[in-house]
């Protein structure tokens, strides 16, 4: 048995080798949050068009202190005033 017949021999139902990015079908640091199965490349360039914003999180604790965004503390949401 030389190499060709074994490299890709097993198959690859479950584990790191069965998923890959579905644009560039890249194996390497892909995202499966949220059913993405990008890899980390693709989602930077399409996090926009898929509707992620980048959020600074010294602005967001601000506008926590503002009251502009609620603050969930066990059942019901504060809001800051």
């Amino acid at each position: 048995m030389g190499h060709q017949e074994l490299y890709w021999s097993r198959p690859r139902k479950f584990g790191r080798g069965s998923r890959s990015c579905r644009v560039c079908s890249n194996q390497h640091g892909l995202i499966r949050k949220y059913g993405l199965s990008k890899c980390s490349q693709c989602f930077r360039q399409y996090a926009k068009d898929i509707g992620f914003i980048k959020l600074n999180l010294m602005i967001f604790l601000q506008r926590i202190i503002q009251g502009i965004y609620p603050m969930k503390n066990h059942d019901t949401f504060l809001y800051i005033k």
